[in-house]
């Protein structure tokens, strides 16, 4: 478990360090969309560079689906 916090947060520190550096913005996410029971959530957050979608993710926990649409928006980049 430690393990994958690292990596939710290795993603989004990275997008944010390359997004800096590139367009003086700060990446910032907003949930789009939840579904599920409460005791079975799935989160859908979008990450922005200002007012634009970037990518979207989705997870069971707000750090899991941000970690994935930081994750996709990095590769967009590549």
């Amino acid at each position: 478990e430690v393990m994958e916090k690292e990596l939710y947060r290795d993603s989004k520190s990275l997008l944010q360090e390359h997004i800096q550096d590139e367009l003086k913005l700060t990446p910032t996410y907003n949930v789009l969309n939840e579904s599920g029971p409460d005791h079975n959530k799935v989160f859908s957050v979008g990450v922005y560079y200002g007012d634009k979608l970037v990518a979207q993710g989705e997870g069971e926990s707000k750090q899991e689906a941000e970690s994935q649409a930081a994750e996709k928006a990095l590769k967009k980049l590549v």
